[in-house]
C-alpha cells in the first residue's frame, strides 16, 4: 500500500511543474502524503542529496515529471532501494517514461491501486579502484564512459572480460551500457540497439583507432575490466550517465555524479582539488550489472520495437 509519495520535477518545464500542481491538489484532495523535490537538488551540494537518499527510503512511490534525464536523476537518488518510478514524459523521446500528461490523474491512481505493469530495468555497478588502492563505487543506468575528455591525444585501455583479455583499445575512448543505455550514448559511437529484457552489458569503443574494433555484448554475470595504459593514467574522464565521476587533477572545475544510496565516505572531490593526497591515479575499472533493478511503472501499454521504429528508423531521428 502506497503511504508517501515523492514528486520529482524539472523545474525548467513550465508544463512539468503545471502537472505537479495538479498531482498535489488531487493527493491532498485524498488525504496522501507526498514531498516535492526539484532537479535542481543536483546542485545543492553532496551532503543535501545525501539527505534526500535517506528520505527516499521512506517513501513508496516516486513521480518524475520531465524528460530522460530527469528520470536517471531521479534514478540516483533511488539507487538499489527497490522505490518504484511512475515517471510522466515531459522531455523528447520519453524511452523510460511509463504515462504521459494526458495520463496524470488516472496513471496515479492506478499505481495508488498497485495495478500498473512493472518494468524492470538492468542496472550497472561501476568501481574505480585507484593506484594507492582505494575504490568508489557508483550505479549508472544507461553507461559509464571512460574518454579522453579535453585532452587531444588518444587513451588506449586494455579490455578484459572474466580475467580474458580482449584488445588494447585506442582511441577517445571506451563506453559501457546496459540496453537501456543501448538508445543513449552508445547508439551515437555504433553500438546495437539491445532489448531492455536483455540482462548484460554492452562494451563500444568511442571512435576507435583501428579497423576491427568492435562493440561486445556481455552475459548479465559477467565482469569488464577496463585498465588505462600507463601513458594515459592523467589524461582520463570518467562519465557516469552524462555527469562527471572523475577527472585528473589538472582540471579543477569538474564535480562528482551522485552516487547509489548505499555508497559510504563519498570525498566532494574526486581527484580533481590538485592535492597530491586527491590526486589518485586511476588503476582499474570494473563494471558488472547489478543485482537490483530500476522499478518503471507503466501506465500506456508502449512497445518497445514501435517506439524504435518510429523514432530511430522511420521517424524524424532516422534522418
Amino acid at each position: 500500500m502506497i503511504m508517501k509519495i515523492l514528486l520529482f520535477a524539472n523545474n525548467t518545464k513550465d508544463l512539468a511543474s503545471q502537472a505537479i500542481q495538479s498531482i498535489r491538489e488531487w493527493l491532498e484532495g485524498r488525504g496522501v502524503e507526498y514531498e516535492t523535490v526539484s532537479s535542481g537538488i543536483f546542485e545543492g551540494g553532496l551532503q543535501y542529496l545525501e539527505d534526500m537518499r535517506n528520505a527516499v527510503q521512506g517513501v513508496d512511490l516516486i513521480c518524475t515529471f520531465g524528460g530522460d534525464g530527469t528520470i536517471l536523476r531521479a534514478a540516483h537518488l533511488v539507487g538499489t532501494t527497490g522505490v518504484p518510478m511512475l515517471c510522466y514524459n515531459f522531455g523528447t523521446l520519453g524511452f523510460l517514461t511509463g504515462a504521459t500528461e494526458k495520463d496524470l490523474i488516472p496513471a496515479l491512481e492506478a499505481a495508488l491501486a498497485g495495478t500498473l505493469e512493472i518494468d524492470a530495468r538492468a542496472m550497472l555497478e561501476v568501481k574505480v579502484i585507484y593506484g594507492d588502492g582505494q575504490s568508489d563505487s557508483r550505479l549508472a543506468v544507461n553507461e559509464l564512459v571512460v574518454s579522453r575528455g579535453h585532452f587531444g591525444r588518444i587513451v588506449a585501455l586494455d579490455l578484459s572480460i572474466n580475467d580474458s583479455f580482449i584488445d588494447t583499445l585506442r582511441g577517445d575512448g571506451v563506453l559501457v551500457s546496459t540496453p537501456t543505455g543501448s538508445t543513449a550514448y552508445s547508439l551515437s559511437a555504433g553500438g546495437p540497439i539491445i532489448s531492455p529484457a536483455n540482462e548484460g552489458l554492452c562494451v563500444v569503443p568511442i571512435s576507435p583507432h583501428s579497423l576491427t574494433s568492435r562493440a561486445v555484448v556481455t552475459a548479465k554475470d559477467d565482469i569488464v575490466s577496463l585498465v588505462p595504459n600507463k601513458l594515459n593514467l592523467q589524461q582520463l574522464v570518467l562519465f557516469i550517465d552524462g555527469e562527471v565521476l572523475w577527472i585528473t587533477a589538472e582540471n579543477k572545475t569538474a564535480s562528482p555524479v551522485p552516487g547509489a544510496p548505499d555508497t559510504p565516505g563519498i570525498p566532494d572531490t574526486l581527484g580533481t582539488s590538485g592535492a597530491p593526497d586527491d590526486h589518485r591515479e586511476v588503476a582499474r575499472i570494473e563494471v558488472r550489472a547489478c543485482p537490483q533493478k530500476l522499478l518503471l511503472l507503466r501506465y500506456s501499454n508502449s512497445n518497445y520495437y514501435d517506439q524504435i521504429s518510429s523514432i530511430f528508423f522511420r521517424g524524424g531521428h532516422a534522418r
